[in-house]
């Protein structure tokens, strides 16, 4: 199948390859210049890949960005031809997604809300989930791309179900690591010696989340996995879309407080030196 992708970064990337490795044509645009993943040819423009292609997938920052390369100057939708589908596997809140959809379909186009869970290294396995929101037998036409990406396709309901779904997981998973952030900081500042590794493999049952990075989370911050501008962005969009309070607000504050550390650029796990700041200033 020929198939387009618009936005090659942490994620679109392997999600590209992917889908060229399982024998589809993938022609690609990315905002910055970039090298084409294996198998992936570059594309001049968003329009261009309307013109080339029947199918688009969006992986792109925000709301925003999705609704420049599908609208602006040079949009995916000025030469998509009538009844092409673009799958909108960003990370936006389910308003904005309802509105970009509605603007899809009065174009005379096919759209579907399909943000996905799961980070860096399942989208370079091909192990993602696919959080679905949108018509049933579009998502069947679909599935053969689905499964080049992803372990599992859910359909949840209609278009914004999806990224409702999203934000859920994305704030529960960020609110998991800031707690274990928490308790493990508090852990070894009274149990200097105690193994890591040990622990790390006893709390695996509770949280295999926590598990995995917990010697992370109490050693230095590094890139990779799950971006903390990205979960910060996430809270912030659990914010505008659900309200605050409680546990997802204090989460969303020390997200804030990351990301004023200039701890942006690395995995959640950081959340452990900012707890331990806290204790310091």
């Amino acid at each position: 199948m020929d198939v387009g992708f618009i936005g090659l970064g942490a994620m679109g990337r392997p999600m590209a390859r992917n889908l060229a490795a399982a024998g589809h044509h993938v022609v690609a645009w990315n905002r910055s210049l970039v090298d084409p993943p294996s198998g992936v040819t570059l594309a001049k423009s968003p329009r261009a890949i309307g013109e080339q292609t029947g199918v688009a997938f969006v992986m792109v920052s925000a709301a925003d960005a999705v609704e420049e390369v599908l609208f602006g100057e040079s949009g995916w939708a000025l030469e998509a031809t009538p009844d092409s589908v673009v799958i909108q596997s960003s990370t936006v809140g389910p308003t904005a997604v309802r509105r970009i959809g509605t603007q899809v379909e009065e174009a005379g186009l096919r759209f579907l809300d399909a943000p996905v869970s799961g980070s860096v290294k399942p989208a370079e396995r091909a192990e993602l989930t696919i959080l679905g929101g949108g018509d049933q037998e579009l998502f069947d036409r679909c599935q053969s791309l689905f499964e080049a990406i992803a372990k599992r396709t859910v359909v949840f309901g209609p278009i914004g179900s999806g990224s409702s779904a999203k934000l859920a997981v994305n704030g529960l998973l960020v609110s998991v690591i800031a707690a274990a952030a928490e308790t493990l900081s508090w852990l070894v500042d009274r149990e200097p010696d105690i193994d890591i590794e040990v622990f790390a493999s006893v709390i695996e049952r509770i949280s295999p989340l926590a598990s995995a990075r917990a010697e992370a989370i109490v050693g230095s911050a590094s890139t990779g996995g799950f971006a903390l501008r990205q979960a910060a962005k996430d809270m912030e969009l659990v914010g505008d879309e659900f309200g605050m309070g409680g546990v997802m607000e204090a989460v969303r504050d020390l997200t804030r407080e990351g990301l004023e550390l200039g701890n942006g650029d690395f995995d959640v796990a950081c959340l452990g030196s900012v707890v331990r700041n806290r204790g310091t200033s």
